[in-house]
């Protein structure tokens, strides 16, 4: 009787199992481009029949730039897009997040946006499959998005003061501007409108770049004329207010 208990015991034990596996199968469900990598490689490996799709078993590699490009906002994007040509830069973005402030070493964003201009003008001995065109990715960014536009500064760090510079030596406050309003030029004739991008220099860090992303406002000098009307009005209102509470 003992034994008979036994066998009893383990044959339901092994039907609760299996009836586990069975429930868990049925709630479970597979992605397609996860699932088939294995279904062709056990096509290649269990049957004489040719596999109706060649890709190779294994993740397939994409990109971490088109990963991080297909969701988030228009300045996470644009943090990607730079993490992708630069390695060594630094961001941060504020806590609504409509404002991002960018460091990076300006020869390497020099080098970055001049690499562009020569993918754009379609080099053979570049590997187009495998570059990245900074310029239109980044003014397309900087456009609208979301009803939302964006305005790019860039400043350069030098060690002097700019005003000082100007004045004891205007050939090479002139050579540094030139540099950088040479790179905001290039953001122009790369579709970006004149408005949306502003380039100067600040004294700090030698050879740092700062840019800053933030939403693109037009001056609207009427809504100053309102807001004044507005404030001039508000005393008599509350001059009214004030003769009607007993």
């Amino acid at each position: 009787m003992k034994r008979m208990a036994n066998q009893f015991l383990g044959l339901s034990l092994f039907v609760m199992l299996l009836s586990f596996f069975i429930i868990l199968n049925a709630m479970s469900n597979f992605e397609e481009t996860k699932s088939k990598p294995v279904l062709n490689s056990i096509a290649l490996t269990f049957s004489k029949k040719e596999a109706t799709d060649v890709t190779p078993p294994g993740p397939a590699l994409v990109k971490t730039t088109d990963i991080a490009m297909q969701d988030g906002s228009a300045l996470d994007k644009i943090e990607a897009l730079f993490k992708s040509q630069i390695t060594a830069i630094d961001t941060k973005q504020n806590r609504l997040g409509t404002m991002m402030y960018m460091r990076v070493r300006f020869k390497d964003f020099d080098r970055a946006v001049r690499k562009s201009l020569v993918i754009s003008s379609g080099n053979p001995s570049l590997d187009l499959e495998t570059e990245m065109d900074l310029l239109p990715m980044l003014v397309s960014l900087l456009e609208t998005q979301r009803d939302v536009t964006y305005k790019m500064d860039i400043v350069l760090n030098i060690p002097e003061d700019p005003s000082t510079l100007m004045s004891e030596n205007p050939q090479r406050f002139a050579s540094l501007n030139k540099s950088v309003s040479g790179l905001a030029q290039i953001l122009e004739e790369a579709g970006l409108p004149k408005h949306q991008v502003t380039s100067g220099l600040k004294q700090g860090e030698d050879g740092i770049a700062e840019l800053l992303f933030r939403r693109y406002q037009p001056f609207n000098p009427l809504r100053g004329m309102e807001k004044s009307t507005g404030n001039a009005s508000a005393p008599s209102g509350e001059n009214n207010d004030a003769q009607e509470v007993p």
